[in-house]
């Protein structure tokens, strides 16, 4: 190698360290913007305040105490606080066990079943998540009181049982499982139930891990359908539980916050316990 080439070989290698180095900022930066927020909530949930700013700005509290948390556990409403995250966890359970179940078994037949008009209503199924959820909240709403639905768990939890992401998510996944796993089962005298059963969930796990993850987030977070449909405030979810703290004319900020740290260490804790299939999941799918 000459002169002119080695030259260039470490000119390239400058430019790929520096690229390297932006990139390893940008994403210190955005990584920095993203916790910045949750420790805000965190430090602010620590104070006796009702104003959510102070000068100078600190993350650091002057004189931090667990009172908000002692409040809004054992004193507030008369413990409400605690029928609330049992009413989310009752339902978070609820919804993410029936959607999945249900999700990966349409992803079971619109993956490996053969039947007329199968891609045209994927893709009808598919179509709905361009619509927006303000376009489906009155008709949605209309449909519940009409069932006397009003006012009730199963208002909350019906709707959520499929959707078309989860649908999608795990047709994408299923689709790529050998057929001749089914067809051996069906030699072997298995039923469409114990295939579906014992070998398609089996196989199915980091789809079914990844989509769980997803749900729960989505149905622990959910806030304007289960405020739309329920009226009483020991049925109130979290989210919603959390919104009818803030008073009419004041809002105790460190009340608030204290009650979005209970509600967000949850999810955390299920995200850590389940990290690993989530990533695997998402990366099997990617590659096959």
């Amino acid at each position: 190698m000459n002169r002119t080439e080695q030259l260039s070989t470490t000119h390239r290698k400058r430019l790929l360290s520096f690229w390297q180095a932006v990139f390893l900022l940008l994403l210190l930066g955005v990584s920095v913007a993203t916790v910045v927020p949750f420790l805000f909530m965190a430090s602010t949930s620590l104070t006796q305040s009702f104003t959510m700013m102070s000068y100078p700005p600190t993350l650091i509290p002057k004189n931090p105490s667990l009172d908000n948390y002692v409040l809004i556990l054992a004193r507030f409403q008369d413990g409400l606080f605690l029928h609330w995250f049992v009413n989310s966890a009752a339902l978070t359970t609820i919804v993410v066990v029936g959607s999945l179940l249900l999700n990966t078994l349409a992803g079971y037949l619109f993956a490996k079943k053969q039947f007329i008009g199968r891609e045209l209503t994927f893709l009808l199924i598919l179509s709905t998540i361009f619509v927006p959820p303000a376009v489906t909240l009155i008709p949605a709403f209309r449909v519940v009181v009409a069932l006397h639905l009003y006012n009730t768990y199963a208002a909350i939890i019906l709707p959520a049982l499929a959707s078309p992401i989860g649908i999608f998510l795990m047709r994408q996944f299923i689709s790529t499982l050998p057929n001749e796993l089914i067809e051996a089962g069906k030699i072997d005298g298995a039923n469409e139930v114990q295939i579906f059963l014992q070998i398609v969930i089996p196989l199915s796990k980091p789809g079914i891990a990844a989509l769980g993850i997803f749900t729960t987030v989505s149905s622990w977070n959910g806030f304007l359908w289960p405020l739309v449909v329920l009226r009483s405030a020991p049925m109130y979810t979290l989210p919603v539980g959390i919104a009818s703290l803030a008073g009419e004319f004041q809002v105790n900020y460190g009340l608030v916050m204290a009650g979005s740290v209970l509600t967000v260490l949850p999810m955390l804790l299920i995200y850590l316990a389940f990290q690993s299939y989530f990533v695997e999941g998402v990366r099997l799918g990617a590659v096959k």
